[in-house]
């Protein structure tokens, strides 16, 4: 019988191997391997490869066939179990791939390949810990911010040609999720924090999907906000609250306090969510900076666009914000995308403060051109119809006089910060409504 040696650090597997075969060696690699056998052959076993029942270490070559190494099967892959000639150059590169010039395959199952280990990483640090004390060449990571599917085993396998990079396959929609890292293909914070890692091959397999991002329902003085709360908890009873906040800035600071996720949901008080809208989107990783605004309808004018719908902030940067602008949402991030789906209707003609106090809030920021990237045409077209149409609706002209005054407040402190944060101190706004005379 020849010699047998494992190749490796992986003591359990060792340990496995020594209850079979007593008098089976261990080496840390090739060269060491040869070295310390005595006999013209030798098993090369990998730490990396666990040893079938019924394989006993019996084969003997052919005369024919005393130069080559002998491949066995590992899984379906020659690269688990050889026998090396002892005098036999083997080169480094041939090593490290497990792919021998020099061969000859031998269908016998001899191994299968070990699972690569599984690591949760909350962090950069998890991540190089994991590559520090993995056992094997390749591991997972797993991200606290998705949900692995059920069915997935993590057990695939790539032969040792293809160990140079990592693997990121589909967390949803997009490779931002579970990644099968290569030891050999380290990669930075920028790429862990984003999932935007340059050395990987993309698989096409879904193995998990995102977690839902967290809500908060944010409400002040609205009449109907008890209502909408209720009615969203009947669909998303995990949805939190805050209300009674003053000022508009801090209670999202407040509520992006509340939350677990990188990501949450606002949902504003006199909002009422349309029965298809799931607030399931799913943003990139690499993507998570932006604020995304939904389109909301107007009762008053029946415009359809960004004001009072459903919004989508990265957390941490909404309670870091600049609470010195007037315009909250285009304060957080100088990133934003508008969602073209409709998520609520506005619902805040619930009376005539109310009504006054939201059309008057919107102008003025429309008239003072402090919104963010906004266009004069459109802005041009929103203030007009504002201030033109409703009002045949319920509490319509207190909604147009409102925006009538506000557009002309905002045009009068155009560029004036202080005089504008105004609008967003709603005690102020009610002076506004009680001087209006309507």
């Amino acid at each position: 019988m020849y010699d047998i040696v494992f190749i490796g650090k992986n003591t359990e597997n060792f340990d496995l191997l020594k209850k079979r075969f007593p008098l089976a060696k261990k080496a840390l690699d090739v060269k060491q391997a040869q070295r310390i056998s005595l006999t013209k052959f030798l098993w090369l076993v990998w730490d990396d490869v666990v040893v079938q029942d019924d394989f006993n270490f019996d084969y003997v070559p052919d005369a024919w066939s005393q130069n080559v190494i002998h491949l066995f099967l590992n899984g379906e892959h020659y690269d688990g179990i050889c026998l090396v000639p002892k005098s036999m150059d083997i080169t480094q590169k041939e090593i490290d791939h497990r792919f021998f010039v020099s061969n000859k395959k031998v269908e016998i199952q001899a191994s299968k390949p070990c699972k690569f280990e599984v690591f949760e990483t909350l962090t950069y640090e998890d991540y190089l810990d994991a590559l520090e004390t993995s056992k094997y060449d390749m591991f997972w990571i797993v991200p606290d911010y998705v949900n692995p599917a059920r069915h997935f085993k993590f057990d695939s396998y790539f032969s040792h040609l293809g160990r140079n990079t990592n693997y990121a396959y589909l967390n949803g929609k997009y490779h931002d999720g579970i990644v099968l890292c290569s030891k050999k293909a380290k990669f930075s914070r920028r790429e862990f924090d984003y999932k935007f890692i340059a050395n990987k091959k993309e698989i096409d397999i879904i193995v998990s999907t995102p977690k839902p991002y967290d809500m908060v329902f944010i409400s002040y003085q609205e009449p109907n906000a008890d209502e909408n709360y209720e009615r969203i908890l009947q669909r998303f009873p995990d949805c939190k609250r805050v209300h009674g906040v003053k000022g508009i800035h801090q209670a999202h600071i407040e509520g992006a306090k509340l939350c677990n996720t990188d990501m949450f949901w606002i949902v504003d008080g006199d909002a009422i969510i349309v029965d298809d809208f799931n607030f399931d989107y799913q943003v990139a990783r690499w993507d998570k900076e932006t604020v995304h605004v939904w389109r909301s309808q107007n009762p008053i004018n029946d415009m359809v666009y960004g004001y009072g719908g459903v919004k989508l902030f990265p957390t941490e940067l909404t309670i870091n914000m600049d609470t010195t602008k007037p315009d909250m949402t285009t304060s957080i991030s100088s990133k934003f995308k508008a969602v073209h789906d409709i998520s609520n209707i506005t619902a805040f003609n619930t009376d005539a403060f109310n009504s006054f106090k939201s059309g008057f809030r919107e102008c003025c920021k429309l008239s003072s051109k402090v919104i963010d990237r906004q266009k004069d045409n459109e802005t041009n077209e929103r203030l007009r119809k504002w201030c033109t149409i409703g009002s045949d609706r319920q509490y319509g002209k207190y909604a147009i006089a409102g925006a009538k005054a506000g557009a002309a407040y905002g045009m009068l402190h155009q560029g004036d910060l202080q005089a504008l944060k105004k609008i967003n101190d709603f005690d102020w706004l009610q002076e506004q409504f009680e001087n209006a005379n309507i």
